[in-house]
C-alpha cells in the first residue's frame, strides 16, 4: 500500500508539472514573462485610463516584478531540471520530490507576497472608479478562465 501511494505521489507531481508547463506556455502567444507583464500593463493603462503618475507607478512596479522573476528563475530552473532528472531514472526518489516540491512551495509562497505588496501599492493609486473598473477586469477574466465555476 505504500509504494502505491508514492507512485500515486509521483503521477500527481508529474501530471502537475506538465500542467504548469502547459499553462506557462499558452497565454495570448506572450512566451515569456516579460512580454506577458508588458501585455498587462498595457491592457491596464488603457482600459483604466491611466494619468501619468499612474503610469509612472506601473512601469516601476511592472520593472520590480520583472526583477523578481529574473532573481526567482535559477531556482525554478534547478527545481525543473531535478524534476525531469527523476523522470528519467528507472526509480523515482520520492524524498528527492518532497525536498524540491517543498522548496518550490516556498518560492511561491514568496512570490505571492511579493505580488501582492505590489498589487496593495497599484490600488494604493487608484481611483474608485479605476477600483471599480478593475474589479470588474478581473471578474471577467476570473468567468473566461473558470467558466464552470
Amino acid at each position: 500500500m505504500k509504494h502505491t501511494s508514492k507512485l500515486s505521489k509521483t503521477i500527481l507531481f508529474s501530471v502537475l508539472a506538465l500542467t504548469g508547463i502547459a499553462f506557462a506556455s499558452n497565454c495570448k502567444g506572450h512566451y515569456n514573462f516579460e512580454k506577458r507583464v508588458e501585455w498587462v500593463a498595457g491592457k491596464l493603462s488603457s482600459k483604466l485610463d491611466l494619468d501619468d503618475a499612474q503610469k509612472a507607478k506601473l512601469e516601476t512596479l511592472k520593472s520590480e516584478l520583472i526583477a523578481k522573476h529574473k532573481e526567482m528563475k535559477p531556482k525554478r530552473d534547478a527545481w525543473m531540471t531535478e524534476v525531469i532528472s527523476q523522470i528519467r531514472k528507472d526509480a523515482v526518489d520520492t524524498k528527492v520530490l518532497d525536498k524540491v516540491g517543498a522548496d518550490q512551495d516556498l518560492r511561491h509562497i514568496e512570490m505571492r507576497k511579493f505580488f501582492q505588496a505590489k498589487m496593495i501599492e497599484f490600488h494604493a493609486v487608484l481611483r474608485p472608479e479605476q477600483r471599480e473598473k478593475l474589479a470588474e477586469l478581473v471578474e471577467k477574466f476570473a468567468k473566461k478562465h473558470n467558466p464552470e465555476d
